[in-house]
């Protein structure tokens, strides 16, 4: 597991930008935005204090961080084979 609840929500944003979008679908949950009233705090620390479903909040998470690393692979499997064919 990439993220886990002891992670601190602006460096799991920081490491993982498409997690934003995740973070924001909880805001009408909480009724407030999470990225601005708790970007320092952890994830446990928050899913404890709104009553949410932590595993299914780290579920969606990892989700998007595992999709996101998945991305970048294939970007830079990419630009590497592109390399390639101008150097020959």
């Amino acid at each position: 597991m990439l993220i886990q609840s002891h992670m601190i929500i602006l460096d799991i944003v920081g490491d993982y930008p498409p997690t934003d979008p995740v973070f924001r679908e909880y805001d009408e949950v909480v009724g407030k935005c999470l990225l601005c009233h708790h970007l320092f705090d952890s994830i446990e620390s928050v899913a404890k204090e709104y009553q949410l479903d932590e595993q299914d909040l780290l579920r969606k998470l990892n989700e998007a961080a595992q999709n996101y690393i998945a991305q970048q692979e294939i970007s830079q499997g990419t630009e590497q084979d592109e390399s390639k064919l101008v150097m020959r």
